[in-house]
């Protein structure tokens, strides 16, 4: 399976690894990751990232490495790079603007994911599976293909992926497969509670006075399989907390007896509002965001919707019941 992958690292030596926007903990430990066994290689790496790195996740990159498309400096430095690796991200649209300016270059591009619905022709070589709980499951694999070697760093940045992405090993996705990796990973130095700690025990005071008001919204359809959720820009602000200080806050309502699927809805102020959809297991979240143009797996799925926010509960609301028979 890494045979192509494998052959075009060997053929070029400056590498722009990126991923998603808004990236996860599954994005930052796979670039991460990913960028320190390159280096250990003998390849020129540089982060790049269309977003910021969240205040939590800043500890896998003590250096400040990572960079983000629009600095002064950001197309030079891509303009001295020979190809490119997308990770835990298969479409343009949730690439963002760095995806513009690889299209611009006309870089080569390998793709490591594990969503649903790859783009035809995103990456001229691609891996996707399914079946991974996370894309840093897929590094680790990879690594191990190249027989290469598991320094502290790399484990840490893949166990911040993997407990991610399978919620503290709480989610449906937790298999044999993700836990002996997690087990590897822990062999090779990692820490599990500190890990956890740094991940999800590091909230802001923000955070802590954006809870009330968020859960606050909780409404209920469907005979209480459909919970919606709702944060507008003025409770953020009000908070003096960011968008980013809401995660876990669907898990807190995924919770709930009897809930089958979360709509978190959030206000952009860009004249269109972000939707978050996470499911118990027995709804495909990815088929209701693919329907509004979104994507992810799933479990967990998200989308981007024109208009206000009633407008986004209401039609996300109408589109889910009908969709699932509710």
């Amino acid at each position: 399976m890494w045979n192509r992958i494998r052959n075009f690292i060997d053929t070029y030596d400056a590498f722009v690894v990126t991923s998603h926007i808004n990236p996860d903990g599954d994005a930052i430990g796979s670039e991460v990751a990913l960028a320190h066994f390159l280096r250990g290689l003998g390849k020129r790496v540089v982060i790049m990232n269309s977003s910021e790195t969240p205040d939590v996740l800043r500890f896998l990159d003590p250096n400040n490495d990572i960079r983000v498309t629009g600095e002064e400096d950001s197309r030079a430095i891509l303009d001295t790079m020979d190809a490119a690796i997308i990770v835990d991200v298969n479409n343009w649209e949730h690439l963002g603007n760095i995806g513009k300016a690889l299209q611009y270059r006309s870089l080569p591009r390998i793709c490591i994911d594990h969503h649903q619905g790859t783009v035809e022709g995103f990456a001229q070589h691609t891996v996707a599976d399914t079946t991974a709980a996370a894309t840093g499951l897929l590094i680790l694999e990879f690594i191990r293909d190249m027989k290469g070697t598991l320094t502290l760093p790399i484990a840490e940045a893949l166990y911040a992926a993997i407990i991610t992405d399978t919620g503290t090993f709480r989610f449906s996705n937790t298999d044999p497969r993700v836990l002996r990796a997690a087990a590897d990973l822990c062999e090779a130095g990692v820490n599990a509670f500190d890990m956890h700690r740094k991940v999800f025990g590091s909230k802001s005071w923000g955070a802590g006075r954006l809870l009330g008001p968020v859960l606050s919204t909780l409404e209920s359809e469907a005979g209480g399989k459909l919970a919606i959720i709702s944060a507008t820009l003025e409770m953020v602000n009000n908070a003096g907390a960011t968008y980013d200080d809401t995660d876990g806050f669907v898990d807190l309502v995924r919770a709930i007896k009897g809930v089958e699927l979360v709509v978190f809805v959030k206000e952009t102020g860009e004249g269109d509002v972000k939707v978050s959809l996470r499911s118990n297991g027995n709804v495909d979240a990815h088929m209701l965001a693919k329907h509004f143009g979104g994507g992810g797996h799933k479990m967990a799925s998200g989308m981007r919707i024109s208009g206000s926010m009633d407008h986004a509960i209401k039609e996300v609301t109408r589109t889910c019941k009908q969709m699932l028979g509710w």
